[in-house]
């Protein structure tokens, strides 16, 4: 009698496998070509962060990296230089201290509006931006 209902129950989980919808509209074996979409990312200047948190950006080739960030009130900005030459970042009246190679520097952003940032010693190096919202 087990073996029975053992049976019955291979054939039920059979016949309900076999009995699925068939979504194959069929392939047609000859040449075929299979079409793969890149995703494109289009360029931008800098990057946005939707809430407070720590945000980094390299000094290298007299260089800001990226050249500006789009943040949220209480973000903490991160430079570090990369560079064999020293910086002195200079945000919203604030100075960094002399950054030489991997040293860094962070500045919180506490207010609204938008922060160009320099170095002091290169006065002809790109300037930064950060928009705080």
């Amino acid at each position: 009698m087990n073996n029975r209902w053992m049976l019955c129950f291979i054939l039920v989980v059979l016949i309900s496998g076999c009995t699925g919808e068939n979504t194959d509209q069929g392939t047609d074996i000859g040449n075929q070509q299979q079409v793969v979409q890149i995703p494109t990312v289009a360029p931008t200047k800098g990057f946005s962060v939707p809430e407070p948190t720590t945000v980094y950006v390299e000094i290298k080739g007299t260089m800001f990296n990226p050249p500006e960030w789009k943040i949220v009130n209480g973000t903490t900005v991160k430079w570090t230089n990369m560079d064999s030459t020293s910086y002195i970042v200079n945000v919203d009246g604030v100075q960094s201290p002399l950054l030489n190679k991997r040293d860094s520097w962070k500045y919180t952003f506490n207010k609204t509006g938008i922060f160009e940032y320099k170095c002091s010693l290169h006065p002809k190096m790109p300037k930064g931006k950060i928009i705080v919202e």
